[in-house]
């Protein structure tokens, strides 16, 4: 007896539970995670700004600024767009590894061009489709947590996408710092080790075949397959409103070395000796905060209450530096931001992917919460410099405060995660 499957049953597309942790799809997923944010961040961060100065120093400060909203604007729709047309992929390899695998070959030759041209549009224009690129095999590849890891283990499964995150980010800038002087070289590192690490995760992830998943027709009214979600619910939204306030205070950071030799009166060779304690020290601490909560948020069934003592955690502090303005309390402040944004890295994904409204349209929606986040990430320098010119340097710290008590307070509005 055959038993009829519609495209409209959401159990088609839900990840099934064994009873034994998703090794396979969670280990795919923490080298999928490297392999598409280490090119990205050492290379917007590090390596773009040194490729630029390079080949035009006289409009180095107008190309990066322009480059960077650019990049920004791209990734808002790219990321959603792409991640539409994996949600209606259908292969024998399943939704997302066509457009992992598929992305990282056209992302690799944009690379590869950027990297060797000393022609400032063709480097610009190479650099820009592949952030689209990079959008797809991020909004692809994300969409493997909530396609195949169950609920239940969501927190140790982001606890591992958090490490990698860190990995991808901060050990992406570190390794891209040592070729700023030879940027087609440090480019070419970070291909190898992104390709690697992508090729990594499609073969461990073993994503099934997803050819039995009906089609759904095409129609003009399938263009809101591209929009976002019409009845995502309260949930959704809080979520989303958390990821952008949690971003927004971003510009305290981009300030960081005048806030040292203009607030706090270091020289700037002290203040680069501070800056690379601080940096350091963070990194430690999310690594091994990311490390432990999600197996901790896991025991004890709860992922949005380490969540919002994570916010916390980052927030709080800031009244560190504002009260006592010394190098040493604004290094004590990192450290425990980088203990709260370690928590918060680990669970976020886990958040994120409990408050999809549609399990077959993930990847999309999906986007849209990453669209907030970018959104957040855009508005952090403006509102920054906003704050600096209004109050001074030592305006970003209470401002810090409130906007994550904000983010903190949306996720607690966020009902349908314990």
């Amino acid at each position: 007896m055959s038993m009829s499957i519609s495209a409209e049953d959401p159990a088609v597309f839900a990840p099934k539970d064994t009873g034994r942790f998703p090794w396979r799809a969670s280990i795919g997923q923490f080298f999928g995670t490297i392999g598409w944010y280490a090119p990205f961040f050492g290379i917007s961060a590090i390596l773009l700004p040194a490729k630029i100065e390079m080949i035009d120093p006289a409009q180095k400060v107008s190309l990066v600024a322009s480059a960077t909203t650019v990049t920004m604007v791209i990734a808002i729709f790219a990321g959603v767009i792409f991640g539409a047309l994996s949600d209606m992929t259908r292969s024998r390899f399943g939704a997302r590894t066509p457009w992992v695998i598929g992305g990282g070959i056209a992302a690799t030759i944009c690379l590869i061009v950027f990297a060797l041209s000393n022609d400032t549009v063709i480097a610009m224009g190479a650099w820009f489709i592949y952030v689209a690129w990079y959008n797809a095999i991020m909004a692809a590849g994300m969409a493997w947590m909530p396609d195949l890891i169950p609920v239940k283990y969501r927190g140790s499964a982001s606890a591992m996408f958090g490490v990698a995150t860190e990995i991808g980010l901060n050990g992406a800038q570190s390794l891209a710092s040592l070729f700023i002087t030879n940027v087609p070289r440090g480019v070419f590192a970070l291909l190898i080790l992104a390709d690697v690490c992508l090729i990594a995760a499609v073969v461990i992830c073993k994503e099934p075949s997803n050819k039995d998943v009906p089609r759904e027709k095409f129609t003009l009214s399938g263009f809101r397959k591209f929009m976002p979600p019409r009845h995502a619910g309260r949930d959704y939204w809080f979520a989303a409103f958390a990821r952008m306030m949690y971003m927004m205070p971003g510009g305290i950071g981009t300030y960081r070395l005048y806030t040292l030799t203009d607030y706090m009166h270091v020289s700037k060779a002290a203040a680069a000796g501070w800056m690379s304690l601080m940096a350091l020290l963070s990194l430690i601490l999310a690594l091994v905060a990311a490390a432990i909560s999600g197996p901790i948020a896991d025991k004890f069934h709860t992922i949005k209450i380490p969540c919002v003592i994570a916010v916390f955690l980052v927030g709080l502090p800031c009244w560190l530096p504002f009260f006592i303005p010394t190098p040493l309390m604004y290094t004590i402040y990192v450290m425990l931001s980088g203990l709260g944004g370690g928590i918060f890295v680990a669970l976020d994904q886990a958040l994120m992917t409990s408050v999809l409204p549609n399990q077959k349209e993930a990847a999309k929606d999906l986007a849209f919460l990453n669209v907030a986040g970018t959104i957040g990430q855009m508005l952090a320098p403006i509102i920054a410099a906003v704050v600096i010119g209004w109050f001074g340097y030592q305006g970003l710290f209470p401002m810090g405060f409130i906007i994550l008590s904000l983010a903190a307070i949306s996720i607690f509005g966020v009902k349908r995660v314990k």
